[in-house]
């Protein structure tokens, strides 16, 4: 062990992913004496970036960031990481029943009362989610009932097409990653919620998908991980044990042990219990975490010489209900080369995505996007797929989402400290839910409370 490190921390961080990463920052800048333990070989945690020799890449994960980020795009400023609009100009694509059609606005053109129901159904959602209790979403008017009712429940009762339920189902699987049985209306709302509203979590101009970093998603996590350390910052140490005593918190790894006043665990929910507590945890903490699956989601990229679709008026932006990849995106650089389309695959599509073949894999996105774009789509010079369900650090993507029930039984858990032991992670974030934004302010949250108890 290096001599100069403390023989106390003042904090020991589980997890250098963006929440990880940001309360790191913060102690540091705040004089603490902080060590941060990450289990695989890189930082960035669900924002993850494949880099090749030819200076292109392939962002596995998290990429994308809001109008509405202030903290990511502070940070963009402040390490100097550019950012870049997602395409605007031209129409978007529908393919649903097997044929495409174009459009401009947010309501997909499906059959007329289609249109209108769903419409309906998502400004009564939106008055509804205007009424949670972001820091206590279990005191909301009415949160046993609402928990209690999976979000599939509630918009069947007021969606009576096939359309108009298929369109819900994308947006709400491309969003949030899991299946509307698997979560309570609730929750939807509380995310939805954080995120603004629902019309902004799905828009790309002004929305959710604003804008990319230059670089991929993990350009930032990389700058502040140069910003801390090495001494700080410790790659390939996966956390074994964690034990809490009267005088502090002693935290073993697979390569040692070390010893702090207080510890933030910013993992993903379903990794805590690959941790070995002593005393266990509260048995509320730990229903709470057996009831929080990660949602699933798969990328597959197609790379071409051109971006064929722009010369037909197209921004390379398609949602797809009923097929594979719910939603597609051009994910070409500034430089515009590679040219680039990105499809996402979500929920219970991805994971039977997953049993395919490569050939399969490869036959059916590039099918969805000729249908989209152009037979053009058929022919890449290269081709791409990742999904986090595979990787051993992340069990899944975009977050955790709790089971219907689960907030107003022990939601008061997701964020409560247990004795020296503090809680951030996208997963626990009361603003932005799910994104970067949400682990970069729950991480800023949780540094913020250790501070208050050292103080």
């Amino acid at each position: 062990m290096n001599d100069k490190r403390p023989q106390v921390y003042d904090c020991i961080i589980v997890g250098a992913g963006y929440s990880g990463l940001a309360a790191a920052k913060t102690l540091q800048a705040a004089g603490k004496s902080v060590l941060l333990l990450e289990a695989r070989d890189r930082v960035g945690g669900r924002a993850k970036t494949l880099r090749r020799d030819d200076g292109s890449y392939w962002d596995c994960g998290a990429s994308f960031l809001g109008d509405k980020h202030a903290r990511m795009r502070a940070l963009a400023e402040e390490y100097d990481v550019s950012r870049s609009a997602m395409p605007t100009d031209g129409k978007l694509v529908l393919c649903y029943r097997g044929a495409s059609k174009t459009y401009k606005g947010l309501i997909p053109p499906t059959r007329p009362w289609e249109v209108l129901e769903l419409g309906r159904a998502i400004s009564a959602f939106e008055s509804l989610s205007a009424t949670v209790d972001l820091d206590q979403p279990w005191r909301t008017p009415r949160a046993a009932e609402l928990d209690r009712v999976t979000m599939r429940e509630w918009y069947n009762k007021k969606l009576w097409t096939k359309g108009g339920r298929q369109m819900m189902e994308v947006a709400l699987e491309s969003t949030i990653g899991q299946d509307p049985s698997c979560y309570s209306m609730l929750h939807a709302m509380f995310f939805f919620k954080s995120s603004i509203c629902m019309t902004w979590a799905l828009n790309t101009r002004n929305g959710a998908q604003h804008e990319m970093m230059q670089g991929g998603g993990q350009a930032i996590a990389d700058k502040i991980k140069h910003h801390l350390g090495d001494d700080i910052v410790h790659l390939s140490e996966p956390v074994e044990r964690v034990v809490q005593d009267d005088s502090g918190v002693q935290i073993g790894t697979t390569k040692g042990a070390y010893r702090a006043k207080r510890a933030i665990m910013a993992v993903p929910p379903p990794l805590i219990f690959k941790i070995r507590f002593e005393p266990s945890l509260p048995t509320e903490k730990q229903t709470l975490l057996q009831h929080m699956p990660m949602g699933a989601y798969a990328k597959f990229f197609a790379s071409y010489k051109t971006a064929f679709w722009r010369a037909k008026g197209l921004r390379g932006e398609c949602t797809n209900p009923g097929g594979t990849m719910a939603v597609m995106f051009d994910a070409t650089p500034p430089s515009g080369s590679p040219a680039k389309l990105m499809g996402f695959v979500a929920a219970n599509t991805a994971r039977h995505f997953l049993t395919l073949s490569e050939e399969e894999r490869r036959r059916i996105a590039l099918g969805e996007f000729a249908l989209a774009f152009g037979k053009e789509a058929l022919e890449p010079e290269e081709t791409f797929f990742h999904s986090m369900i595979e990787e051993e650090w992340a069990m899944g993507c975009p977050m955790a989402n709790p089971a219907p029930g689960m907030w107003t039984l022990h939601g008061e858990w997701m964020r409560k400290p247990v004795n020296r032991v503090h809680w951030a992670g996208t997963d626990t974030a009361t603003h932005f839910y799910g994104y970067l934004e949400g682990a970069v302010l729950a991480g800023e949250r949780a540094a913020g409370e250790v501070m208050q108890v050292l103080s």
